[in-house]
């Protein structure tokens, strides 16, 4: 019994003389100065440790599979993997020269001078052809290019037709065929899932923004226009001004946007539009305002210096515009992100009173943006007609 005594009271002794020390007043955990990693394990000498196990990093995959905006899965190569694509629209050429113009295999149609002073990377494209006129696509050119995958777009509506003929002209290229929905409305949405194959997301959201805060702002100022102090409004097309869109024509769209009360009152022709009309038809109309786009077949001439258009509110007030068209219209053919600046160009001139906006800031702004190109004071007056 003494012995099981004695015992425990050495055991007492050996635990106060370890505890001790840690128990000294003025010393804390934070103000000694042990060094931390004193604190690791150190292995015996006769244990044999495994190799330290590295993580492994995922390859990049060379493809990816992506919903396009028709809801067709379609595998294309991976952002880092895509060197080129093919479009037979000038709109998606546009779209995609504005994203990175290094990805272009070539082009619709060929430029100007005038144009490319503003697209200065498409110079020496090979000309492809297009699928709306003027030279003909040849599949085995474009292929032969190195295009990876063809992009198809316009600015008509998605339907089971288009995702049938993207089905058919993807058999027939043997690459992929993403369908981008181009309806003027929904190029916020075709810029971000362009950014998503091309792998540009942070470029392609600030022009993707800038087309919603475009739209936002006009049909936040044309819904506070009282409908009967809406301006009427005649789109000229064709060399003597005889043609037009009808309100819901998507090359109309500008103008509805705008707040304009379109009074072509005619069908749709479907496709490229332009529905004849007769000059009786126009001077019942009566617009208070001419549109129409410049360039080679502007009808300005004709309508304003011919005298069967005297009598016309628009002409007799001196209301009929041309539209800038470099490097592409800003209103309508062929329709392209160049359609925005448009907008804000024809809403001011309908309603300036409402709008206001400083138009040689708006094109600089938008030209740095889209074009990532400065401007100088001279070439926004050329570019406005100034």
């Amino acid at each position: 019994m003494k012995k099981m005594k004695l015992t425990a009271a050495a055991l007492l002794l050996v635990l106060a003389l370890l505890i001790l020390p840690a128990c000294q007043p003025g010393k804390t955990p934070d103000e000694s100065n042990h060094d931390p990693t004193s604190f690791q394990t150190q292995p015996s000498e006769n244990v044999t440790l495994p190799p330290p196990t590295i993580p492994e990093t995922e390859p990049e995959s060379d493809t990816v599979t992506i919903e396009d905006m028709s809801g067709r899965k379609v595998e294309i190569p991976s952002p880092a993997k895509l060197m080129k694509v093919y479009y037979p629209s000038p709109l998606a050429q546009l779209m995609i020269y504005t994203i990175n113009p290094e990805r272009m295999a070539g082009l619709v149609s060929e430029l100007s001078e005038e144009q490319l002073k503003y697209m200065p990377l498409a110079k020496g494209l090979k000309v492809f052809g297009n699928f709306d006129g003027g030279k003909a696509i040849n599949p085995e050119e474009v292929l032969a290019s190195g295009s990876q995958v063809f992009i198809s777009m316009g600015p008509m509506k998605i339907d089971e037709t288009t995702k049938e003929k993207a089905d058919e002209l993807q058999n027939k290229l043997g690459i992929p065929v993403l369908v981008v929905n181009g309806l003027f409305p929904k190029r916020a949405e075709a810029y971000r899932f362009l950014g998503k194959v091309f792998g540009e997301e942070e470029r392609c959201e600030k022009m993707a923004q800038y087309c919603e805060a475009t739209l936002k702002d006009v049909e936040e100022k044309v819904a506070s226009i009282e409908e009967d102090k809406r301006v009427t409004l005649y789109y000229a097309e064709k060399p003597n001004g005889l043609a037009t869109e009808p309100e819901m024509s998507s090359h109309a769209a500008v103008f509805r946007y705008a707040g304009a009360k379109n009074v072509a009152a005619v069908e749709l022709t479907p496709g490229s539009g332009m529905t004849p009309v007769s000059l009786e038809q126009v001077i019942a109309w009566n617009p208070e305002v001419i549109f129409m786009g410049s360039g080679g077949n502007s009808p300005y001439k004709e309508i304003t210096t011919n005298e069967n258009w005297a009598n016309i509110k628009a002409v007799k007030d001196g209301r009929v515009y041309e539209a800038p068209r470099l490097p592409f219209s800003w209103i309508d053919r062929p329709p392209s992100s160049q359609q925005y600046l448009g907008l804000r160009y024809v809403a001011n001139i309908l309603y300036p009173e409402v709008f206001n906006y400083d138009m040689e800031k708006e094109v600089q702004e938008f030209f740095s943006l889209f074009y990532q190109l400065p401007l100088t004071e001279e070439d926004v007056r050329a570019l406005l007609g100034a």
